[in-house]
């Protein structure tokens, strides 16, 4: 007869704790990709709700207050303002853009740094309404990053630009404040455009939908000074028409990944912004909060995946003279 000692397993009791030491060493490599992944492709995570909007340009209109939060996109760190901007074109009002000592150069269009000579306000730079003379503002955040566009081309200009974004700075002095602007590509009319603001130290990235159109550093440090009085966000101006959705504030720098996973999330193959859809009436258009199942979305339930890419709309790009891009004035 034989004997088995106390303290042996039997064979089919070891083989048993091998095969659970492989199922658990199997899921922990899953988990270890799995997280690499979801960090490498998954966009960074909003700190604050999602302003859904839609938000009328016409206006100005506030997004965020500043009890929304105090220091948005004026922190010292990296952070990204991102939305989108449906612009009509029903309105257009002549305007001319004057040169003067501050404003842009009569051959390029293009501004130099202005220093501020009345402070924080810089109204000395920029028209009490924060906007460049002749432009209208897009999206105001703290007085500090604005975005901008003409209603209708300069003809008496022909190298301006359509849009720009110009961004309040200061040295170690806290009185010391400048504007700094640079061009971007015109915006499309009629076509949701998804616009990412993006700062990384002194460098400050532009991305239309999911194209790099603007990567610069800042000659001084961005103002992290607060503006009394102030909306910590408002878009719009009184000679705009069109819509702004889904504005969203970052606590990191987004990165290429990030701006194109999140565009890929947030539109379909025609570029239209899954949640407002535009609708034609007899003589304007009007827009419609309506928000799809994402999983509908992922599982192609609404056929969103078989449209037609080539059908998305390709943006204008900037001329040689504007140095960081090239695009055509439109």
């Amino acid at each position: 007869m034989r004997i088995r000692s106390r303290g042996a397993l039997p064979e089919e009791s070891k083989g048993y704790l091998g095969r659970t030491q492989i199922v658990l060493l199997v899921i922990f490599a899953v988990l270890i990709i799995g997280a690499v992944i979801y960090a490498v492709f998954f966009p960074a995570k909003a700190t604050s709700v999602t302003k859904r909007g839609p938000y009328e340009l016409l206006g100005p209109s506030q997004v965020f207050a500043c009890a929304d939060n105090t220091k948005l996109m004026i922190n010292d760190s990296d952070e990204a303002m991102q939305f989108f901007v449906y612009l009509d074109g029903s309105i257009r009002i002549g305007q001319s853009v004057d040169g003067g000592s501050n404003g842009p150069s009569n051959d390029s269009g293009l501004y130099s740094l202005c220093p501020c000579a009345d402070g924080l306000s810089c109204n000395s730079c920029v028209t009490p309404d924060k906007s460049h003379k002749g432009y209208q503002t897009i999206i105001n955040i703290q007085d500090t990053f604005v975005l901008e566009a003409l209603n209708i081309p300069d003809a008496s200009r022909p190298n301006a630009v359509s849009a720009q974004i110009y961004i309040k700075t200061q040295t170690n002095n806290p009185e010391a404040y400048s504007i700094e602007t640079f061009p971007l590509p015109p915006l499309p009319e009629q076509k949701w455009t998804m616009i990412t603001i993006s700062k990384n130290g002194r460098q400050i990235n532009v991305y239309y939908n999911s194209t790099l159109v603007l990567a610069k550093k800042t000659q001084k440090n961005f103002s992290y000074k607060q503006a009394a009085g102030v909306s910590s966000v408002s878009v719009g101006s009184k000679k705009l028409s069109g819509k702004v959705a889904m504005v969203t504030y970052f606590s990191s720098h987004q990165t290429i990944s990030d701006v194109t996973a999140r565009y890929g999330e947030q539109t379909d193959t025609r570029g239209n912004l899954n949640t407002m859809n535009v609708v034609p009436t007899s003589n304007s258009y009007t827009i419609v909060d309506s928000q799809q199942s994402s999983f509908i979305k992922k599982l192609c339930l609404d056929l969103s995946c078989f449209n037609p890419g080539p059908n998305k709309q390709s943006l204008p790009v900037i001329p040689s003279v504007y140095s960081s891009l090239d695009t055509q004035y439109a």
